[in-house]
């Protein structure tokens, strides 16, 4: 009895001792809190007209606060769109202070019961500071910070001024911000003048702004708009007729394109980027009036792509044929270059950061350079080109409906072949090969199918990320993420960037795969004589369904693309079309013009005489093939050299019939 009493006692004691020391912790978290939040306000304006942007060579070039933006107060926004938000984001907005306690309580169940951040609760106010102040990521600490800077905000400003810089500052898709740019470009209205429909198209595009994009993906816009026009009946803020009418309607019918920012020059597509890169990862917020940004653009190159997507070498003929195009620095993995749409006066679009298919691109990547990382494969390992199906039992085919039989690993890389791509991709396994990609910073976060190894991508990869996935095998297997930035200044303070490359491939993985992509456009009209030249090319088709539907030739091309590479540079060019169009297509020719711009950007930009050393562990052997075979080679016709890791290479000799002498 007497001891249950003295443990009784501890553990009072270590309680009380316990909860103390917990009260004194959240009352110095919530102190500093409460500080840091003093001085949260509403940015209710345009940003500042001070933020400088500086070149690689340290010249200004530009303001870069009031590109994105174009203010409207809210007497200028439509009663239907301040109902279409509130419908579907916010129910109680008028009566909350800031955060809606029964969502965050439903909110943290879930969380708890996941063990992390899934759900956020999000109210308008909380939405517009994350936006804002705060960075995107779920973790607890930065959603106690929400709700700390909500509820402060809350108390200093009126529900209207809140809700007028919420819709100010959105994202309404690609690097579009604000409800009066969005009424122009997706109806060419201004924010006073849209209906109930169209109001309830942008409140339903900003949950995923790239996704529920009406010219990219009507179908889904439109599920998405009636869902936020129900939600409007039931808050009473339409009648049942008037949903049943308005649900009715054809969105493309409702669409109508205008253009925005028709001041914008060969930077555009540069500050699309940069934007986006210092508000996701740097918190800049552009409302401040003392940065200075230093960034990696080469303004002669920048200016250079920016001509070629204007047409100063005549490429395209077609207007509807857009057109992205990305240069990073090696060396730095800085982008010197970037240009996202040959509409540049337009901010909407801008494919070079949007996600587009891979094509063959891809290969490389999941299928070939895996096989050699893991799995021991070499340049000469060889594989059939035989007739062969997916693990369902569905056909695969070459690009040109051919079977070559036995080859090597090269030249079925070289050539671009299909099925032994797919063979390669299911020997390594579907998670090693998107391991691999992961470490080339390509991250897919759907269900992964076979149709991947070959570029049938459920989500697709941007231009950007596919370009600086690239730079591992120039920089022979260290790779680092792409940045438009060296250094950033606020006041007196500078943040030097730290661009730290990480090996995530063998280097003679690297060497090999660099060997083999040389052999592109070798000796063809596309080489670069004064340096070393590696390139994969990419292009992806229409299926027999809308081929019928658009009356498109069979044969004829969706998308084209080329990702190239010196031991100094990485470009990759795309082209293709956004809508489908009867008459309107790559043909023969215009899926070309990638690997033309590709040429014009080395002949002038690239550095000669750019090559490799052979890695330690690599050797250069004479061998040949026969049949299904490699040997060593003595004098053998068609016999040739190539590059092995040490102790892959074949050991001997074909032994002779010397009945056959």
């Amino acid at each position: 009895m007497w001891l249950m009493k003295s443990f009784f006692k501890k553990f009072l004691t270590f309680l009380s001792i316990t909860l103390t020391l917990l009260l004194i912790t959240i009352s110095i978290y919530a102190v500093n809190l409460y500080d840091y939040a003093k001085d949260v306000k509403l940015n209710m304006s345009l940003p500042s007209e001070n933020c400088k942007v500086y070149d690689n060579n340290g010249d200004e070039i530009s303001n870069l606060g009031t590109t994105f933006f174009n203010y409207v107060p809210i007497s200028e926004i439509s009663d239907n769109v301040i109902k279409s938000f509130i419908s579907i984001e916010d129910q109680d907005y008028y009566t909350h202070n800031g955060i809606n306690y029964k969502r965050v309580i439903s909110a943290l169940k879930q969380n708890i019961f996941n063990q992390k951040i899934v759900s956020g609760a999000s109210t308008i106010t909380q939405q517009y500071i994350k936006n804002i102040y705060l960075t995107s990521e779920k973790t607890f600490d930065r959603k106690i910070k929400e709700i700390a800077l909500a509820m402060k905000l809350d108390y200093n400003y009126t529900k209207e001024q809140i809700l007028e810089a919420y819709l100010n500052n959105v994202l309404f898709g690609g690097r579009l911000y604000g409800i009066s740019l969005a009424s122009k470009y997706y109806f060419n209205k201004h924010p006073l003048d849209l209906t109930v429909y169209e109001a309830a198209t942008l409140a339903g595009m900003v949950q995923l702004p790239n996704f529920y994009n009406p010219f990219n993906n009507p179908s889904e816009t439109e599920n998405r708009r009636n869902l936020v026009m129900k939600q409007m009946n039931l808050e009473g803020y339409i009648t049942d007729l008037e949903y049943e009418t308005y649900s009715a309607i054809d969105i493309t019918t409702t669409l109508n394109k205008g253009s925005i920012n028709s001041t914008s020059n060969y930077m555009s597509s540069y500050f699309d980027y940069l934007y986006s890169y210092l508000t996701n990862n740097y918190q800049v917020n552009f409302y401040d009036s003392d940065y200075k940004i230093y960034t990696h653009i080469d303004s002669n190159i920048q200016k250079e792509i920016y001509d070629i997507i204007n047409n100063k070498y005549s490429q395209f003929t077609d207007p509807l044929l857009k057109c992205a195009i990305v240069v990073i620095d090696n060396k730095t993995n800085g982008v010197k270059a970037i240009c996202g749409n040959t509409s540049t006066d337009e901010h909407v679009l801008n494919y070079a950061l949007t996600k587009i298919q891979p094509g063959s691109t891809i290969k490389p990547i999941l299928d070939y350079a895996p096989a050699i990382e893991y799995n021991n494969y070499t340049l000469s390992s060889i594989i059939d080109d035989e007739p062969y199906t997916y693990s369902n039992g569905s056909s695969i085919k070459n690009w040109d409906n051919q079977y070559l039989g036995p080859i090597t690993l090269r030249k079925a890389l070289s050539t671009s072949r299909n099925i032994p791509a797919l063979k390669l991709f299911q020997e390594v396994g579907i998670e090693k090969a998107m391991k691999f990609a992961s470490n080339l910073g390509l991250e897919n976060n759907n269900a992964v199918y076979e149709a991947e190894a070959i570029g049938g991508s459920l989500e697709g990869y941007s231009l950007l990320s596919l370009t600086n996935a690239y730079t591992a095998f120039a920089n022979l297997g260290k790779y680092a993420d792409a940045t438009p930035i060296k250094a950033y200044e606020k006041g007196l303070e500078t943040y030097e960037i730290e661009n730290t490359k990480k090996q995530v491939m063998r280097s003679s993985t690297a060497f090999l795969i660099n060997e083999t992509l040389h052999d592109v456009f070798k000796n063809t009209y596309f080489d670069i004589p004064k340096t070393y030249l590696m390139a994969k090319t990419g292009q992806t088709n229409y299926d027999d369904a809308t081929l019928k539907k658009y009356n498109i030739p069979a044969g004829t091309t969706k998308d084209s693309l080329v990702i190239a590479y010196t031991k100094d540079l990485t470009i990759g060019i795309w082209v293709g079309y956004d809508v489908l169009v009867e008459g309107h297509y790559l043909n023969s020719e215009t899926k070309q013009i990638p690997r033309s711009v590709m040429k014009i950007l080395f002949e002038q930009f690239a550095l000669s005489n750019q090559t490799y050393d052979m890695p330690s562990n690599i050797e250069k052997v004479k061998i040949y093939q026969d049949g299904y075979n490699i040997y060593l080679a003595k004098n053998e016709p068609n016999s040739y050299y190539e590059y092995f890791e040490n102790g892959t290479a074949p050991l001997s000799y074909k032994p002779h019939n010397y009945l056959e002498l």
